[in-house]
C-alpha cells in the first residue's frame, strides 16, 4: 500500500485514532494504596505528596556539590550521614520554572528497593492519611508523559508515585540524557 493511500484511507485513520486514544488512556499500575499515610510538601506554589512508606527521612538541605554537565533537575550530590545521594528538583520535570534552593529548603529522602535519592522541597507541611482520586489524565496534560503523577487528594496535593518516578527514563543520567531531557 502506498503511503498516500495509507494517509487518506478513512478506515485506517479511524483505527489509528482508536489506538492512539487507547494508548493515551492506558492505566499504569501504581504502588500507592488508598488511605495510606502521605508526606505533604511544597514546591513553589504547588502542594505535592509522597507515600510515607517510601520516605526514609526528611533532612534540612544544606551543603551540596553541583555536578557539571547534568540536566537542570539534578541539583547535585549531598552527604547525609555518610551516604552520598543525588539531590533532584522535580520542578524542571514538571515544567515548573526552576529556582535556586532556598536556605530553609528540605531534602525528602525516598528509598525504593535499593535506590535512594533526595527530592528538594521548599516546605514539608505534614503527614496525613491521603484519599486521592487517581487521574491518568494528569500525565497527559503536561505533554511530557509524567506517569508518576498519580492523582490529587482532597486538599489538592498532587500525588507522586516514587516507584514510577525512579523508573522515568528522563532521570537516568548518562551520555544520552540531554537528548531525552530536551525532547
Amino acid at each position: 500500500m502506498d503511503i498516500k493511500q495509507f494517509r487518506s484511507d478513512p478506515d485506517i485513520q479511524r483505527i489509528l485514532a482508536e489506538r492512539a486514544r487507547a494508548l493515551a488512556m492506558q492505566q499504569v499500575e501504581t504502588t500507592i494504596e488508598l488511605g495510606e499515610e502521605a508526606v505533604i510538601f511544597r514546591l513553589g506554589n504547588g502542594r505535592y505528596s509522597l507515600p510515607a512508606r517510601f520516605i526514609r527521612e526528611v533532612h534540612p538541605f544544606q551543603h551540596h556539590t553541583p555536578l557539571p554537565s547534568t540536566p537542570a533537575f539534578i541539583v547535585g550530590l549531598v552527604n547525609v550521614r555518610g551516604r552520598i545521594l543525588t539531590a533532584i528538583d522535580l520542578r524542571p520535570l514538571l515544567d515548573i520554572a526552576a529556582t535556586p534552593p532556598a536556605p530553609q529548603s528540605f531534602l525528602v529522602i525516598i528509598s525504593v528497593n535499593t535506590m535512594e535519592i533526595g527530592l528538594l522541597a521548599d516546605i514539608v507541611e505534614e503527614v496525613r492519611r491521603s484519599e486521592f482520586n487517581p487521574s491518568p489524565s494528569l500525565s497527559a496534560t503536561t505533554g511530557r508523559g509524567v506517569i508518576w503523577v498519580r492523582g490529587v487528594d482532597q486538599q489538592l496535593s498532587v500525588l507522586i508515585d516514587p516507584v514510577l518516578l525512579l523508573e522515568d527514563p528522563r532521570i537516568l543520567v548518562n551520555d544520552e540524557t540531554d537528548a531525552i531531557v530536551n525532547q
